[in-house]
């Protein structure tokens, strides 16, 4: 977990749509004043993915949407120790 970590999973949890990640750091860019860099958003997605906090769908490009356990670890249901 990074700082890009809870931005991008409430981003993805109040979307309720599949998002590429261009388009996660771009309006995480614009919603937030101190944003994470497009890097971090982009070396966020893996681990996100690895403890099944988001998964990818596959288009053109990969697309993430947010898993029940993500929405869980946002709620609180769920700690960083228990993923």
């Amino acid at each position: 977990m990074n700082k890009a970590s809870i931005p991008v999973l409430e981003l993805l949890n109040e979307a309720g749509i599949a998002i590429p990640g261009q388009t996660i750091a771009l309006n995480l860019d614009r919603m937030l004043s101190h944003a994470p860099s497009r890097a971090t958003v982009y070396r966020t997605l893996d681990p996100l993915e690895a403890h099944g906090l988001i998964e990818h769908v596959t288009g053109d490009t990969k697309h993430y949407i947010i898993t029940e356990k993500g929405e869980q670890f946002l709620a609180g249901d769920l700690r960083a120790s228990e993923l």
